[in-house]
């Protein structure tokens, strides 16, 4: 965060795919940000997409790219509302690989690479 010694956002894996589980920094502690579900490739991907449209999914964002991972992306709502991620690409991580730690001034393009900016409802929206 700005000051500093915050972190905005902590994603947790039980694998090694980028993560399977995140949290962001909220107001209102114990709040879910998204689960997330790895993918193929890219165009597994855009295939999501469109039967996520097709079925009249709540789609949140994407498809789009990652900044901190490079890997490939959409978010959408289920039906309770909750936030997923699928995804492709990346990084895969290993428990001897050292954390990266991205500044908040890196934020934008961190998370929405093309867009290089942070919608407030990305860090708002949580279950």
């Amino acid at each position: 965060m700005e000051d500093g010694n915050s972190s905005l956002a902590i994603f947790m894996s039980c694998s090694n795919k980028a993560h399977d589980i995140a949290f962001v920094m909220h107001p209102e502690p114990g709040k879910l940000h998204h689960v997330s579900f790895l993918l193929e490739s890219w165009e597994q991907v855009l295939k999501a997409a469109d039967i996520m449209s097709m079925n009249r999914v709540s789609i949140d964002i994407g498809p789009t790219r990652h900044g901190i991972t490079r890997g490939t992306t959409i978010y959408a709502f289920d039906p309770s509302g909750n936030r997923f991620e699928t995804f492709a690409g990346g990084y895969q991580t290993y428990p001897d690989n050292h954390p990266i730690t991205w500044t908040f001034d890196q934020v934008g393009p961190a998370i929405f690479y093309h867009d290089r900016t942070l919608n407030e409802r990305f860090l708002s929206v949580v279950s």
